[in-house]
């Protein structure tokens, strides 16, 4: 009976143009906050100890924490963000009052923390969005609560949403998370709305060259796969872009949002009829020891990337996949070898990392890899995995198997948190790799020297593993070597 009268005066009031008076606004405060009260008490009642089952699956069979959330607090936040500033204080109050009683609820139903955190990261947003002074605090508890319910539920593509949101003025952070949110297990389809804002300011000059950044070159080389703009274009950016690249020192996270990026338009940034990722997603009896016994493809990646420049001869229908996801795939090899090439004998980055997970998760499906094998640099990939090796390497750990597991400050990599939730990582990591990050806070901050070790030999062990599921086609691992293929040296991975 409360939430209706709650639903019905939200409604009555949404679009009005009446001014609405100091008492009616503590009027409506005063029904949400019964409401609150009231699901908080049928909550304590239904999650009791001493209560049967069938009262304890009352709350998820009628989905009560999200029409709390609904109907006590986000129809009313909209009703007052749409009547500023004169709701301003009201909206204050409100927010406080919804942020204590999501904080008990925390407290006291753990079953569903995971909205909880999600909601209490909206309500810091919605302040953060009202605030002058403690934007920033704000916007890092927003972060904080959305890291938080990404550790629950790590496929759902709002919450990486909500982190695009957040992520401003770093406009390649931004769309990292917005593409991640199209390429997540569980895609957050309006985030399309949103990517199209990071791209409007290319409209009209992306084809400037003499003023792009890497970084604007970078964005603006998406604007041309996502908008599926002319391949000319396509190939001028892209090209201005690796040139810059080769010229700066980028910094590990600057390359995993880069790499990021372009593995989800080689998924056609969730496209349903992506071809790539239906493959990736299909569950049949192959695994990756199975032979990968021929490739229809025979243009080495040189040529391919020579040819679609010109934009002559060869088409994307001789890979039997659409041109965004070539064009997206040619940009992510050619971005990969000059990331690994600017290595030295002893640095390990991150990017390298995320690049052969992908890579490997191709390999698990023959059919994905076969269409892709041509445009990978394995020559460049081979010398990188024979620069990781040193004393330190544990060969029993990259030849074993079983995934490549460390405990205490190495436990995870910073990557992984990036790398997980993606419809493409699936079949990566172990099933119960991450299941103590749902109960405690075990991302981490810093990355310590110590933390090379272990992306070492995660890095060399799924080399050994993608030699293997390829059956040494393109490069072999021979007793603590890789070795390179003479097919691999006729693929020639970088244009000229």
């Amino acid at each position: 009976m409360v939430e209706k009268v709650c639903i019905n005066v939200d409604k009555q009031h949404t679009g009005s143009k009446i001014k609405l008076s100091s008492n009616l606004w503590k009027q409506l405060i005063s029904f949400h906050r019964t409401l609150l009260y009231m699901h908080y008490d049928f909550l304590l009642a239904s999650q009791s100890p001493i209560s049967g089952s069938e009262l304890r699956e009352i709350p998820g069979n009628y989905q009560m924490p999200a029409r709390m959330w609904r109907y006590g607090i986000h129809l009313f936040l909209d009703l007052l963000l749409e009547n500023l500033p004169d709701s301003l204080d009201f909206l204050i109050e409100f927010i406080q009052l919804a942020y204590s009683m999501m904080t008990l609820c925390l407290e006291s139903f753990e079953v569903f923390c995971d909205i909880w955190m999600e909601c209490l990261g909206d309500l810091a947003r919605c302040r953060m969005g009202i605030e002058d002074r403690d934007q920033d605090v704000w916007a890092e508890a927003a972060r904080y609560w959305y890291n938080q319910s990404a550790n629950f539920s790590p496929g759902e593509g709002r919450i990486q949403h909500h982190l695009g949101v957040l992520a401003y003025p770093d406009t390649l952070q931004k769309l990292c998370h917005y593409t991640r949110a199209l390429v997540s297990i569980r895609p957050f389809l309006h985030t399309k709305k949103s990517i199209e804002l990071v791209f409007n300011p290319y409209h009209e000059h992306r084809m400037d060259l003499g003023g792009h950044t890497m970084t604007t070159a970078f964005i603006a080389t998406h604007y041309t796969l996502y908008y599926r703009r002319p391949v000319d274009e396509f190939s001028t950016l892209a090209t201005c872009f690796l040139d810059l690249l080769r010229k700066e020192a980028v910094q590990d996270q600057t390359a995993l949002y880069i790499m990021s990026c372009n593995f989800a338009s080689v998924l056609q940034y969730g496209d349903l009829e992506a071809i790539v990722a239906l493959e990736m997603a299909q569950k049949d009896s192959k695994t990756a020891i199975e032979p990968c016994l021929s490739s229809p493809i025979s243009m080495s990646a040189l040529d391919l990337a020579t040819e679609i420049k010109d934009a002559r001869g060869l088409t994307a229908a001789n890979f039997h996949f659409p041109p965004m996801a070539l064009q997206g795939a040619i940009l992510s090899f050619h971005t990969l070898s000059i990331l690994i090439d600017s290595l030295n004998e002893t640095s390990v980055c991150a990017s390298g990392h995320i690049s052969l997970s992908f890579i490997w998760c191709l390999a698990l499906r023959p059919n994905a890899i076969q269409r892709l094998e041509t445009l990978i640099p394995w020559t460049d990939i081979a010398r990188f995995l024979n620069t990781l090796i040193n004393p330190d390497i544990v060969f029993e750990k990259i030849e074993d198997r079983a995934f490549p597991r460390y405990e205490g400050v190495a436990r995870y990599l910073p990557e992984d948190f990036l790398i997980r939730g993606q419809t493409w990582s699936q079949l990566y990591y172990p099933h119960d790799f991450f299941q103590d990050t749902a109960s405690k806070e075990e991302r981490p901050v810093i990355e310590y020297p110590s933390i090379g070790i272990p992306r070492r030999h995660r890095c060399l062990w799924l080399g050994v593993r993608i030699a293997t599921a390829t059956f040494g086609r393109w490069f072999a691992y021979n007793g603590r070597k890789f070795d390179i293929t003479q097919r691999a040296l006729r693929n020639v991975s970088m244009p000229p």
